[in-house]
């Protein structure tokens, strides 16, 4: 006969709780907590965001409101000089742009030997020169125009040699004189805003060889 001894103690043994009501609503308060806690932050994040768009906006309205009155200015009345000045630079593209539309006609329309010298004279633009009017013939070669000073001038001559159809050619007849500008009157008796004073210029006339010997020639005149 056999006896079993049951050497387990049962203060040894792992106790198992069981999940009561009371542990139940603790934790269901802490998670309440938690989550009024978690709200708290995201409320004070959102209010705190508000306020910076609040802020941006602010700025927004002041550059935009400095951005008008600047435009307001722009279009307000500007200096006469400077009007009178910009005006008379309009003048004289416009009357390079006539000039052009007249070479680029004629190019159309004449032979190949005076094509070739009106092709010269467009490629040799020179910035502060322009001429106001030319005449071309086989023989005979006539440039007038003007010229901001005597420097420009030079430099266009040369850059006008650099061309073929114009490489050797020597201006034997040339004249340069001051061009008559509107001076500014000081006199202030009308009680009016004087006239601005102009850029002096040179009136300029090249010549080349003899104006005599062929009936075909180019004339144009931008005036």
């Amino acid at each position: 006969m056999s006896q079993q001894i049951n050497l387990a103690n049962p203060q040894l043994l792992k106790k198992r709780y069981a999940l009561g009501l009371r542990e139940m609503l603790m934790a269901l308060g802490v998670v309440l907590v938690g989550a009024l806690g978690w709200a708290g932050l995201l409320h004070y994040q959102a209010g705190t965001l508000e306020t910076q768009a609040e802020q941006q906006e602010a700025l927004q309205a002041s550059a935009q409101q400095e951005l008008d009155e600047l435009n307001a200015a722009a279009s307000r009345g500007v200096n006469l000089a400077l009007t009178n000045q910009i005006k008379q630079v309009q003048s004289q593209v416009a009357q390079r742009e006539a000039l052009l539309a007249a070479i680029s006609g004629t190019l159309e329309q004449t032979s190949a030997g005076f094509s070739s010298r009106l092709r010269a004279l467009a490629m040799s633009a020179t910035e502060g020169v322009w001429l106001n009017g030319f005449n071309l013939s086989m023989n005979h070669i006539e440039l007038k125009g003007s010229a901001l000073n005597a420097g420009l001038l030079t430099t266009y001559i040369e850059q006008l040699g650099k061309q073929a159809p114009f490489a050797g050619v020597k201006f034997s007849g040339m004249t340069a004189a001051m061009a008559k500008t509107g001076k500014a009157d000081n006199s202030s008796q009308s009680g009016e805003t004087a006239a601005p004073v102009l850029p002096d210029y040179l009136d300029f006339s090249l010549s080349a060889g003899s104006a005599d010997g062929s009936a075909d020639q180019e004339s144009v005149d931008a005036r």
